[in-house]
């Protein structure tokens, strides 16, 4: 019998090779056929200060003719607040639709029915409209806030103009953004970037996450019935990372989550009590990161806020909760809802967990900023003409300040701030490695107490194993599967993206090379100083 053959696209894969290696592995024979496509990109950066600018923005792309538009949110609760004003609008409230991950998958399924044959239509969607579903064409994407990496920010844009060898895309700066500049910056790193067709090299992740919740979701689609562990290593065979012995440790610590029971004699696992709550609150469907599906919780006809979904796996009738400076009480908790009311029960209560804030930038995105900062190409006519005085400014100022094969800092009363644009996981390696006592590692700057001798940095991933222990972060960014991972698994995917980005030793090598060059404070305020320091580091 003959093999199978398979066929894989990708227009947002820097090394073809790697998609073989991670699907099949590296023994694979496999042909590579490689194409330029590049597509041109008209894309323009606004800023949206207020709610009725946006309006404005969707009056003004959706007159005088059928258009649709697709709008990208960062998040959910985002989707449901842009859909709401542009619900305002009489003409535009009929053709606003809303997509994301914790809808149903009917009411997802008739959104895309409904977009895709219209006329005239207004889309707001995360990232679940960025892969593998066909909406037809779209005249043009907006995207609402700076999606997180060049490979999202393609995927995106590459949804409008197929017909045509042109992407039209506005990047919009949303009304909480704290400064305004950087996000600009960051939007025209991404621009430069994709017009370049220039993306983060990244050798295939060792996942186990995935492996987790695979075989869940095997195990579930069989109604529960116990699973040969034989069949279970089966899916992951061809991955050299995921022997036998590596899945079985993964079932294992499954089973001491309460997912899964080991059956009492046979090499087999079957359902537990979590793994029918992670179907109830479809849970079990994706490996994706802890706040990236939510729910609201209610009292009566008042939302009170929205927590992760992972909260409902925590909750039953009657239990007490701390939300709102308040005790309340469980009445109901389902994907639709957490329904609660006022208690004055003293006894055990429940707070509601949240995920870390992520590892913010990858290097690649921090450096490409530094490389645009010092470059004569950076492209000013992306720019709405009110965004470009502010921006003129931090490049000037940077560029009178240093070169770019300097590191600008200057003296604080605590120590030393290092500008490197160097990615949050970069800089905190690097405090770690040279011994700081006391430190803060942000995405573009690194706090210090003492002088670092940067002429002494290791420029390999590896140099840096003495500190992996310390560089895991627990809850940072990872997806419920990964949290059911024995510690040392989980500690190990979290540590691919320090080892298999390339742009993490391009940024070593780049910062050992530099030399260092003293700003004066008043010269320094190219970023804002002391706590409002983090503000211009995230943008909004």
């Amino acid at each position: 019998m003959n093999a199978l053959q398979w066929a894989a696209l990708s227009a947002t894969v820097a090394r073809l090779s790697d998609v073989r290696d991670f699907l099949f592995g590296p023994s694979e024979p496999a042909t590579f056929l490689q194409f330029p496509a590049h597509r041109s990109i008209d894309a323009q950066i606004r800023h949206c200060p207020d709610e009725p600018s946006l309006l404005r923005l969707i009056r003004r792309l959706t007159s005088g003719r059928p258009t649709k538009l697709l709008i990208f949110a960062n998040a959910r609760k985002e989707c449901e607040r842009l859909a709401g004003v542009l619900h305002h609008d009489a003409d535009l409230s009929p053709n606003v639709v809303a997509h994301y991950s914790s809808l149903s998958p009917e009411v997802r399924v008739d959104t895309e029915m409904r977009f895709s044959t219209a006329r005239t239509a207004v889309c707001i969607a995360t990232s679940t409209l960025e892969l593998g579903i066909d909406i037809g064409d779209i005249d043009a994407v907006v995207l609402w806030g700076v999606p997180n990496g060049v490979e999202s920010f393609l995927q995106r844009i590459g949804r409008g103009n197929r017909r045509s060898a042109k992407t039209n895309v506005v990047c919009v700066i949303p009304d909480d953004t704290v400064n305004v500049p950087l996000v600009c910056l960051r939007f025209m790193a991404l621009i430069d970037a994709a017009r370049k067709g220039e993306i983060s090299v990244r050798a295939p992740y060792e996942l186990f996450g995935a492996v987790a919740q695979q075989c869940l979701s095997i195990i579930a689609s069989e109604n529960g019935r116990f699973t040969r562990i034989a069949d279970l290593a089966k899916v992951s065979e061809h991955l050299n990372h995921l022997d036998r012995q590596m899945v079985e440790s993964v079932l294992a610590e499954l089973a001491s989550n309460d997912c899964l029971q080991r059956h009492g004699f046979k090499n087999q696992y079957g359902a537990a009590e979590r793994l029918y709550q992670l179907v109830d609150y479809k849970l079990i469907y994706g490996n994706f990161p802890l706040g990236s599906q939510s729910v609201d919780v209610c009292h009566g006809p008042q939302v009170l806020g929205t927590v992760p979904a992972v909260n409902l796996l925590r909750l039953t009738h009657g239990v007490s909760v701390r939300f709102a400076g308040k005790r309340w009480r469980v009445r109901e908790a389902s994907t639709d809802g957490i329904i609660v009311e006022p208690t004055q029960s003293r006894g055990h209560a429940v707070d509601f967990i949240y995920p870390g804030a992520g590892i913010g930038f990858d290097a690649f995105l921090a450096n490409r900023m530094w490389t645009l900062l010092h470059s004569p190409d950076i492209p000013w006519e992306c720019l709405a003409s009110n965004l470009r005085g502010a921006l003129s400014a931090v490049v000037r100022t940077f560029r009178a300040a240093c070169r770019s094969d300097q590191i600008p800092f200057y003296r604080t009363l605590t120590g030393i701030r290092y500008f490197t644009f160097g990615g949050y996981l970069v800089n905190k390696a690097i405090a770690l490695s040279t011994r700081q006592p006391d430190f803060k590692a942000e995405d573009f700057f690194l706090d210090v107490v003492t002088p670092i001798e940067w002429n002494k940095l290791g420029t390999k991933p590896q140099d840096y194993e003495a500190f992996f222990n310390l560089l895991f972060e627990a809850g940072s960014a990872q997806s419920l599967y990964q949290t059911f991972l024995p510690v040392d698994l989980q500690r190990r995917e979290f540590l691919q993206e320090w080892l298999k980005s390339e742009a993490v030793e391009q940024v070593l090598e780049r910062l050992k090379n530099a030399t260092p060059v003293r700003l004066d404070a008043p010269q320094a305020g190219l970023l804002p100083q002391d706590e409002s320091v983090r503000n211009w580091n995230h943008g909004q």
